[in-house]
């Protein structure tokens, strides 16, 4: 049975970006939050991580700032650039909507064009408001991108094994090159739907990842009772655009040209199950 959302925040009012397809909740489900970026700012909904934070616990090179993210025509466009800051040589931003917009099962969608290039890692991600400690915590990636692979984002879901180690379900989405098929330059719909059997990753209309709930939590593994441990608490939405890190080892570095690229985001929605 699919069990209600439980919202920190009430629902918005709404109004489309020029870009975006009409903002009518998918079957079975009910808006529960949204931003379309409408404005000249970030809302009070986000919250920005600046610094560099060790690396990220990822060898991440950039250092995030607030002046890297920026709204305009219903867009919004985190920019990572070579640029000198506090002694590092890339900067670009990362926001959150921890504590103002987050669910407990239902769907979590945002359309999104990419740029590509070596050692480019932009995602749009999930982490729990109650934090026990990673990964035992959980961890949703809806969308990843190696810059490298311009045809190719992948999903994945982290939590600790039976073992009590760092496990993980991962699969992607490719478009033939071959073929002449779409890339992450173009716009698309990347999202998932979770309740309490499991979850589902696609990207526009294609499934690229399901991950039944047997799989995080088995009969005798490391999470305890009858629940959906770790996965059934609330999370909220994570967007950024690192640089580097250990993501994609064979280009740990920006090209010795690179100056700048950007992450764009028309919306990002947040539904509740309807019933």
């Amino acid at each position: 049975m699919k069990k209600p959302s439980f919202p920190l925040i009430l629902p918005l009012l709404f109004s489309c970006a020029p870009s975006a397809p009409a903002s009518s909740s998918p079957e079975g489900f009910r808006l529960l939050w949204e931003d379309d970026f409408e404005g000249d700012s970030l809302t009070s909904d986000w919250t920005y991580e600046t610094g560099n934070n060790g690396g990220w616990g990822n060898q991440e090179l950039e250092y995030y700032t607030k002046d890297n993210a920026t709204v305009e025509g219903g867009i919004l466009t985190i920019t990572a650039k070579r640029e000198e800051k506090n002694g590092y040589h890339f900067t670009s931003s990362r926001i959150k909507t921890a504590g103002k917009a987050s669910l407990t099962y239902g769907r979590v969608e945002a359309r999104i064009k990419l740029t590509a290039g070596n050692a480019l890692w932009p995602a749009f991600w999930m982490m729990p408001e109650a934090n026990s400690g990673w990964p035992q915590c959980g961890e949703i990636d809806i969308m990843e991108n190696k810059g490298s692979d311009p045809y190719t984002t992948s999903s994945a879901l982290h939590f600790l094994g039976g073992d009590s180690t760092h496990r993980y379900e991962t699969g992607a989405h490719s478009w033939s090159k071959r073929k002449g098929e779409s890339t992450i330059e173009d716009w698309h719909l990347y999202w998932m739907e979770w309740d309490e059997e499991g979850f589902s990753f696609y990207v526009d209309s294609f499934l690229k990842l399901s991950v039944p709930r047997r799989a995080y939590h088995p009969k005798g593994g490391v999470y305890p009772g009858e629940g959906n441990e770790p996965f059934d608490k609330p999370f909220y939405v994570i967007l950024n655009f690192a640089i580097g890190g250990n993501f994609d080892p064979a280009h740990s570095e920006p090209d010795e040209d690179f100056q700048s690229a950007t992450m764009q985001v028309d919306y990002v929605r947040m539904y509740e199950f309807a019933d």
